[in-house]
């Protein structure tokens, strides 16, 4: 028959590769017992979980920063300008808020080095504020180093540790391998509040559990233009919560007003040294006047010199001013350059207003403060201590650099003003010398009361400033617990634990099938090849024939459609020699040549089976049929035609010639015209002549005897051959090396819509649906299913 009669008999396309959604769902809901198990499995995980996790609430403290960072006297020093200024960076407080120096001393406050729960039967809860007892601790061995210690408590005394049976009184110092401890119980507290009487008392060290702490709050804006900070964390017990977050406010205003204070403080200092020393030269000048009145007898200047004296007296007061300021200048310029200062706070309000001077002021003492705060929780080798101490290096040299040139000006409006002054002080030469040396005393004297004054000034508003500090922040909002816990939550649990309980078997069975290579499915078979299907046969376990006469068992009625589809593809052909080939050994070629033998001989025609697997034969071992003499024998001319032929007995009409025995040279045996010989003997005898041969892909022999043969059978069997022998077999087709070459598909598992092989059943146009009412089959080959084979999910 053509080629295209053989495509129109097995109605696929070629290449035909679109994605099949019928297929892909039922390739998924084979396996639907194994989904809902997977999913129940996840489920009751997942209520497992949610139903024994510790509920775990978020707790929330609002905290106003107030950037109109005034202090309690109403006005603005220089001082709020340098560290408390109306521009405070709102993310430098976030860092100051999970900083561990100031989280340290939240868990000081508290307590929480040592924390307690109680053990359930499940889990442990975190009994913090409602403990029956503390732990005081005496001495330990290693502070760095936690423990945990299992208490036993009872009314008057308790237990350490499973296994200790020696009781310790409450109050009484107790000696354990972390140190000495003292347990003090809260009588208030009755231990049959609790779930069992059994205690973890644990204790954490400060700089583990600071950086815990710090990763465990929260801290936002509340909104971009808020100056407002939301504080919050997750914790079992709320108590606990909120008492973190309440002490960490109130600490956060507490540092505040330290800081405030701490420059107050160092800038009265500073203050305090230059009265010291303006004192001194002060009454140096006037013991210096007084002598010089006493010495010269000075004591008023005439009338005569009144206008003189008062142009000099203009002169000299701008001078004064300036001297005043440089004098000043020389001050910060001398404390500057003293190395005994360099990592100190540098005073501003002294009345500098340098608009290029004071920012870098203003960050030379943010520089220190931030320097000082960190040396509170590390050492100066620290890396992030040396980058401020560079930046404070660069940043003192710049100021130097500055106020020298600041200076410069200064002494250039001296010099104009001096210059000025000489001018007057020509007009007045004819004051007396004793006049104009007690006129340069008392400016002396002037300067110095007015530098004493100032700073006497300066120093008042300091102390001011010290006593009404107030903090630069205040709670808005104290911490407030979500009315239900975030954790566990059940629904996304839930969730998670479908999308779970779907995925990871989904995925497996995606894995499985993608590397699966077994041929398993019709369509498969008719995407890579276009070879025409004649039949597909069931899996069969009993008896040498699964064809005999008047059987009618599922495999049985399977072989006569094989044997319908079979005569039209060989309709022309009076006389065929159908050549049974496979790929490898084990695919049912002699199964299939021995029961299709069957129903051909049935059909009344006089059937005979060719063992030509003379590599490794087993039909007759398998008919139970003696072995001796046979085609081999016949081929050496060893023996006659009919001393070989034997009949079935079982089937009538169907005969068989045995291999014989296995030959040195098979290949070359069977090239043999003996071989021509036998089959044109053999047709004058016989109807059909069935020829069981070697596999292709392992041997030539079928390749050889093709030249006899009429049609070749190609057998493939489900689950056991693989994916790539197709490309042989549609090789073989279309180069037409096989005469009228079809396909058996042998081993087919009938058991559910989308079983190993689907493709059957009331959905295949030459299928056997029919077969599926009752007393059809054979009561021993009924289709047996369940419940689940019938919902067509299993094999």
């Amino acid at each position: 028959m053509s080629e295209n009669n053989n495509v129109q008999l097995n109605g696929t396309k070629e290449n035909q590769q679109d994605f099949n959604l019928r297929e892909f769902i039922y390739k998924y809901l084979r396996y639907m017992p194994l989904l809902i198990l997977s999913v129940t499995i996840a489920l009751i995980i997942g209520f497992i979980q949610t139903r024994y996790a510790i509920p775990i609430h978020r707790v929330t403290g609002t905290l106003f920063i107030n950037k109109d960072n005034k202090y309690g006297g109403g006005s603005k020093s220089q001082l709020d300008e340098i560290f408390f200024s109306d521009n405070i960076n709102l993310s430098n407080e976030l860092e100051i808020l999970h900083s561990r120096p100031l989280l340290t001393r939240v868990i000081n406050n508290l307590g929480l080095t040592i924390s307690y729960h109680n053990r359930g039967n499940l889990r442990s809860s975190n009994i913090y504020g409602s403990e029956p007892f503390r732990l005081s601790i005496i001495s330990l061995k290693d502070s760095t180093r936690g423990f945990n210690m299992e208490i036993d408590a009872r009314e008057n005394d308790f237990l350490i540790g499973p296994t200790s049976t020696a009781p310790i009184t409450y109050g009484q110092i107790f000696q354990t391998s972390y140190g000495q401890f003292i347990l003090i119980r809260y009588p208030a507290v009755s231990l049959r509040d609790f779930a069992t009487k059994k205690f973890d008392v644990t204790y954490t060290p400060i700089e583990g559990l600071a950086s815990a702490l710090s990763k465990a709050v929260k801290v936002g804006q509340a909104n971009d233009y808020a100056s407002i900070l939301n504080i919050s964390m997750e914790t079992e017990n709320v108590q606990l919560g909120k008492a973190i977050i309440n002490n960490l406010m109130s600490e956060y205003g507490k540092l505040s007003i330290e800081v405030k204070r701490e420059i107050s403080q160092a800038t009265m200092d500073f203050i305090d040294v230059r009265l010291d020393t303006i004192k001194r030269e002060l009454g140096g000048v006037e013991s210096n006047l007084l002598n010089y009145r006493e010495s010269n007898e000075v004591i008023d200047l005439t009338a005569q010199s009144k206008l003189y004296y008062d142009k000099m007296e203009e002169s000299s007061k701008g001078v004064n001013a300036q001297q005043v300021r440089m004098n000043v200048l020389d001050m910060l310029l001398n404390y500057l350059n003293n190395k005994d200062h360099q990592y100190e706070i540098v005073p501003t309000n002294l009345g500098i207003e340098e608009p290029v001077i004071v920012p870098m002021l203003l960050q030379y003492n943010a520089w220190q403060l931030q320097r000082d705060n960190y040396l509170k929780t590390t050492n100066e080798a620290n890396p992030a201590v040396k980058n401020i101490e560079t930046n404070l290096t660069t940043l003192r040299e710049q100021i130097i650099e500055g106020l020298k040139n600041v200076r410069q000006s200064y002494q250039i409006a001296i010099n104009k003003m001096q210059s000025t002054l000489e001018g007057a002080q020509r007009d007045v030469r004819s004051v007396p010398a004793k006049a104009k040396g007690l006129l340069n005393i008392e400016r002396q004297q002037k300067i110095k009361q007015e530098l004493y004054l100032f700073l006497l000034q300066k120093r008042e508003e300091a102390a001011i400033s010290a006593a009404a500090t107030v903090a630069s922040s205040r709670p808005l909002e104290d911490a407030i617990a979500s009315d239900t816990p975030i954790k566990p939550d059940k629904k996304g649990t839930y969730l998670m634990a479908l999308f779970l309980g779907l995925i990871i078997p989904i995925g497996i069975i995606f894995i499985f099938e993608t590397f699966n290579d077994k041929l398993r499915t019709r369509d498969e078979i008719e995407k890579k090849t276009n070879v025409p299907i004649i039949g597909e046969i069931g899996h069969a376990t009993e008896g040498r024939f699964a064809v005999t006469h008047g059987s009618r068992t599922v495999v049985a009625e399977q072989f006569r459609i094989a044997r319908s589809s079979a005569h039209y593809l060989l309709s022309k052909i009076e006389k065929p020699v159908l050549l049974i080939t496979s790929t490898v050994s084990g695919e049912g070629k002699s199964f299939i040549a021995t029961n299709y033998g069957a129903v051909i001989a049935l059909s009344g025609k006089k059937t005979i089976i060719l063992e030509f697997d003379i590599r490794k034969p087993k039909i007759l071992t398998n008919l139970g049929l003696k072995t001796g003499k046979g085609l081999t024998d016949y081929i050496v001319g060893n023996i006659k035609l009919d001393e070989i032929i034997q009949p079935i007995p079982e089937v009538q009409n169907l005969y068989i010639i045995g291999c014989g025995p296995v030959p040195p040279n098979p290949s070359e045996l069977l090239l043999s015209e003996k071989v021509g010989e036998l089959f044109q003997q053999l047709k004058e005898r016989f109807d059909v002549i069935i020829v069981d041969t070697a596999p292709i892909g392992l041997v030539s022999d079928a390749m050889t005897l093709e030249r006899y043969s009429d049609a070749c059978f190609y057998i493939v069997r489900q689950n056991y051959s693989v994916k790539k022998q197709l490309v042989l077999i549609e090789d073989l087709y279309r180069q037409k090396k096989m005469r009228n070459m079809a396909l058996i598909v042998n081993d087919i598992k009938l058991k559910g819509r989308y079983s190993g092989y689907y493709g059957y059943g009331s959905s295949y146009g030459y299928g056997y649906s029919y077969g599926n009412g009752p007393d059809y089959y054979e009561d021993g080959h009924k289709l047996k299913r369940n419940v689940f084979k019938r919902m067509r999910l299993f094999k």
